[in-house]
């Protein structure tokens, strides 16, 4: 039985994912020893990593999604700030956050969480910290203080967050190439 690599995102308005490649592309000369994310397209909030999903149990995944998250209110978040994970001295990710002080993103990982152990994906032990990857370190990571320090409150856009996609990650050539799925839609608190 074939399987896919699979994740749960957010997706980003286009003004935003420009506004973050060209940030990318700012950072890079100063540090070249991270892989930037190279398609503006690939730019989203993962909600959770799935790991291989066998191909014919995506579509009850996709099901079971927009069941467990159509209830939860549509929102906005304010994309803003630089940082690194695990630290901006050691960086191996490094990340743009979101503004989500009411905590509807985490309520929507909350759900997706639930609903991947029922298909035995396994949860994720870390704290749901939402935040959008645009470069990857290998290795030891790097000391990226300087290059983020000016970044560090800098405001990107704001997206609604309307709907959550189920993504198949197939890997190669110029970078991911993401298909879609399944989407999630979010309640319309104006119906």
């Amino acid at each position: 039985m074939s399987s896919v690599r699979s994740f749960v995102a957010v997706p980003l308005p286009e003004d935003v994912r420009a506004a973050l490649s060209s940030v990318a592309g700012a950072l890079a000369p100063e540090l070249p020893q991270v892989r930037w994310s190279r398609k503006a397209e690939n730019l989203h909030v993962t909600v959770k990593f799935l790991g291989q999903v066998e191909e014919d149990r995506l579509e009850a995944l996709g099901t079971a999604l927009a069941e467990a998250l159509g209830p939860l209110p549509r929102f906005e978040v304010e994309v803003r700030g630089m940082g690194a994970f695990p630290s901006a001295r050691q960086a191996s990710v490094i990340w743009v956050g979101l503004d989500d002080a009411a905590h509807n993103m985490a309520a929507v990982a909350a759900a997706v969480e639930r609903v991947g152990e029922q298909f035995g994906i396994a949860r994720e032990q870390r704290p749901f910290r939402a935040h959008v990857t645009v470069g990857r370190c290998k290795g030891r990571g790097v000391d990226a203080r300087a290059a983020l320090a000016s970044y560090g409150d800098r405001r990107f856009g704001s997206a609604d967050v309307t709907e959550v996609h189920l993504y198949e990650s197939r890997l190669g050539g110029e970078g991911s190439t993401y298909v879609l799925r399944s989407r999630a839609g979010l309640k319309d608190s104006r119906n």
